[in-house]
């Protein structure tokens, strides 16, 4: 049985679906991961459109490592989400 969010009433976005939260945050990585993706070989064919400069080097290599994190993130979230386990979200401002 689900259970009713404090109050008693149910609120526009509560669809009663177990499990529809986790697949939309699945979902919400792997669009996540596709722009990423998008935006790293947009760089790439800026960086070497006309010629492939040192500055052009550096912007490419900057913009796989920053890739790579965050496929690797993307990766420990889904699992996380997979094995049912909760995730520490770090606050990005103070309270």
């Amino acid at each position: 049985m689900t259970k009713v969010p404090t109050g008693g009433q149910r609120g526009p976005m509560w669809s009663g679906a177990d499990g529809a939260s986790a697949e939309r945050t699945r979902l919400a990585w792997r669009r996540t991961a596709l722009a990423s993706t998008a935006v790293v070989l947009l760089t790439v064919r800026l960086a070497t459109r006309d010629s492939f400069t040192v500055l052009g080097a550096i912007a490419v290599a900057a913009a796989l490592l920053l890739w790579l994190a965050q496929m690797w993130l993307t990766q420990q979230r889904i699992h996380a989400i997979d094995r049912h386990e909760p995730t520490e979200v770090m606050r990005a401002l103070p309270a």
